[in-house]
């Protein structure tokens, strides 16, 4: 082998290496659920295969590490709330369409088809939705709000997330434009959200808190996080807008440069299984409140199931993701 071929030949492996996640591990997981750690632990008892699980913080940091990483991506799966945030980086080339195989397997529910992305930017595992968080202590039965309109009532009292860093959020964000049309959304918006010490939360069990102990009587939080405070006695209900609550599905998605597609496969398997689905019931925190979209698997007890839901135009939500997220950081967020 002459100099300039190992030249070469050590430029191709280096690239190679750089392109390829830098983990011993058959996957590597980033995810902002609260459930992937234990599901990792039992697809790993059930396979052999081992999981690094990367977990930067919020939806909106794991979208950030995911972005620093640029051509460089160190995951070969994620799992995140939000099909927006997913359909994204399905448009940008950083995850791949998942294998039509993948959702053939799956005996998903009405629902569960329901959630799955013409572009098969990732396949759903379960969904929650947005609803209004009252405290019950606070709000008397009488005055109950009963639409996103209502809220007006509790300006300077209503807690909310900030969508650049939740998922859950944004998808709420995008939805209500899409309900309520952009600008007599932001309007409705300005009226209600008028407490930036409430209004740019990093999370819903910061929105929990706030409601059930700071200066907010209602919220606008993920209802798996509302119904994860109801199991352990809290004070709260849910109350689902007149207008209809926007579907928030878990979304799997893979990486465009993963070289690890069986294993990711074999996850996506095991996810969708009874035996992984019971893996993603089992805590006691938000995101094991979700709703399943699978035949024959329950919810959590108590866990409110029978919602009207309205389905978010993926395409648009994307499209605006970085315009609508900086609007609300400019007037919502501290």
């Amino acid at each position: 082998m002459n100099t300039r071929t190992t030249f070469y030949l050590a430029i191709g492996l280096s690239a190679l290496a750089m392109a390829a996640p830098a983990s011993a591990s058959d996957l590597v997981l980033y995810d902002a659920l609260d459930f992937a750690g234990p599901v990792a632990k039992a697809f790993e008892a059930k396979t052999g295969l081992t999981v690094d699980v990367v977990e930067p913080g919020s939806t909106g940091e794991t979208l950030g590490k995911i972005a620093a990483e640029g051509s460089n991506p160190q995951f070969d799966i994620v799992w995140l709330d939000g099909s927006a945030v997913m359909e994204r980086m399905a448009a940008d080339h950083v995850l791949q369409a998942v294998p039509a195989a993948a959702y053939d397997k799956v005996a998903f529910t009405d629902l569960g088809k329901s959630l799955i992305p013409q572009s098969h930017a990732f396949l759903p595992t379960g969904t929650s939705t947005t609803a209004i968080e009252v405290n019950t202590k606070k709000v008397p039965a009488g005055k109950m709000p009963k639409s996103w309109a209502d809220l007006q009532s509790f300006a300077g009292g209503v807690a909310a997330k900030d969508p650049n860093l939740s998922g859950p959020a944004y998808q709420w964000l995008a939805g209500f434009f899409q309900t309520n049309g952009v600008d007599a959304g932001k309007t409705l918006l300005a009226k209600t959200l008028t407490n930036k010490s409430l209004s740019g939360l990093s999370s819903g069990g910061k929105v929990n808190k706030a409601v059930l102990t700071g200066d907010a009587s209602v919220g606008v939080n993920q209802d798996s996080a509302i119904f994860s405070k109801i199991a352990a006695g809290e004070p709260v209900v849910a109350v689902y807008p007149s207008e209809g609550s926007v579907a928030l599905p878990q979304g799997l998605g893979i990486s465009a440069k993963t070289q690890h597609m069986d294993a990711a496969r074999k996850f996506i398997d095991f996810v969708t299984s009874a035996e992984g689905q019971a893996a993603m019931q089992n805590g006691d925190d938000t995101d094991f409140f979700y709703i399943p979209i699978i035949k024959g698997i329950n919810a959590k007890p108590g866990r409110e199931t029978n919602i009207t839901y309205t389905h978010l135009d993926d395409a648009v939500a994307s499209a605006h993701e970085t315009e609508w997220k900086q609007w609300y950081k400019a007037n919502f967020v501290q």
